[in-house]
């Protein structure tokens, strides 16, 4: 009986070396950065696809981020210049996140910093879009993501299938965004 739980003891602690090995080299090897850019065309002038991106208010009526996050959103500051700010409230009306803008070139670009305060992996986010006229009603729009993940914390967006998530919901954000300005 003794032989048989030292033997499992030993299988045990075996396991448990072989998983701590695993997660440090994931921790080491994992890139820390998560970067992409993206595309759509939409068709309508640029100055309208610019807008549609600047103003936040105009931002939240086609954005998926508020339905899928089960949120509402308020403005802050000036909409459509540098330092408006979207928050995020959750169902109770607590404050979850923002995004800010901090750039704009006229119908050129529209950057963003992006806080949350329930993501413990986020250290820094970052999105611009970017605004190429293809002629007079027609425009082609370049989502550039730029996130940095805080280490060890980033396995949760690793293995928690967020960083995917993510993803998703910014090529989701680009067929809404080309749907909502089009209509117009």
């Amino acid at each position: 009986m003794l032989k048989r739980n030292s033997m499992l003891s030993t299988i045990l602690i075996g396991l448990g070396l072989s998983l701590i090995l695993t997660l440090s080299l994931l921790v080491y090897f994992l890139p820390k950065k998560v970067q992409y850019v993206e595309s759509i065309i939409v068709d309508a002038p640029v100055n309208q696809v610019y807008d549609a991106i600047r103003y936040q208010k105009q931002l939240m009526e086609w954005s998926a981020w508020p339905k899928e996050t089960k949120s509402t959103c308020k403005v802050q500051n000036e909409d459509g210049e540098i330092g408006a700010q979207t928050i995020y409230l959750n169902l109770k009306g607590k404050k979850f996140g923002y995004q800010e803008v901090t750039g704009l070139t006229e119908n050129g670009k529209v950057s963003f910093y992006l806080k949350s305060f329930v993501a413990p992996f986020e250290e820094d986010v970052r999105m611009t879009f970017y605004f190429q006229e293809i002629d007079r009603n027609q425009t082609e729009v370049l989502l550039f993501f730029d996130e940095t993940l805080k280490k060890p914390q980033f396995l949760i967006a690793y293995f928690g299938g967020i960083i995917k998530w993510v993803h998703d919901m910014h090529l989701k954000d680009l067929d809404y965004l080309k749907a909502y300005v089009e209509s117009q």
